[in-house]
């Protein structure tokens, strides 16, 4: 019986030992989190305002920043796939919006709707040329797909988008792009209007 209760209190006591490791843990996880706000990278506190050096490999720029521009990114492609134009439209700076044409543009979406045609755009490799706190200019690689009533998958041409980012009100928007096709495309909806 002794041997049975040493044991079972031994148990006890390792299983609060590891809650009170588990909790310590923690603690310093949502330390180490908070201080990687995009503010500070190893301890080392980044100066508000200091451009990044522009050299790939240098840390030195916020993380939290970079990752709101890929999804920046990742929306674009994903809200122009969907034919989801309000939500596309709303990742464009109000001046850049302003340069759009809403009709052409609904028609375009519209004409793959109406032929069949999924596109997928396949972000791939970001690279950062230029970012500071207010600014950013990047090449984002993509692969375009296109998939016809649901059955010929056919990869259409790679891309190279030149985009300009400008941070306003905490978001990160596009106020400036380029699209640079590698390739002809299979369908230009222009020509049926």
């Amino acid at each position: 019986m002794n041997i049975k209760y040493n044991y079972i209190t031994s148990c006890k006591q390792f299983n609060m030992k590891l809650i009170s490791l588990q909790f310590i843990v923690s603690i310093l996880t949502l330390f180490m989190l908070s201080s990687c706000n995009g503010q500070t990278y190893g301890g080392t506190k980044i100066e508000i305002g200091k451009t990044w050096s522009g050299i790939a490999g240098d840390p030195d720029f916020s993380l939290s920043d970079r990752l709101a521009i890929k999804d920046v990114m990742n929306a674009y492609s994903f809200y122009w796939d969907n034919g989801d134009l309000e939500n596309f439209l709303g990742l464009f700076t109000k001046e850049r919006r302003r340069r759009i044409d809403k009709e052409k543009t609904q028609k375009k979406l519209d004409y793959f709707k109406s032929m069949g045609l999924q596109r997928r755009h396949l972000m791939a490799n970001t690279h950062f040329l230029e970012q500071n706190d207010s600014t950013a200019y990047i090449k984002q690689y993509a692969l375009l797909t296109s998939t016809l009533n649901k059955k010929e998958f056919s990869p259409i041409t790679t891309v190279v988008y030149d985009v300009w980012l400008v941070k306003s009100d905490g978001v990160w928007k596009i106020s400036k792009y380029k699209i640079n096709l590698d390739g002809e495309i299979d369908v230009k909806p222009n020509a049926k209007e």
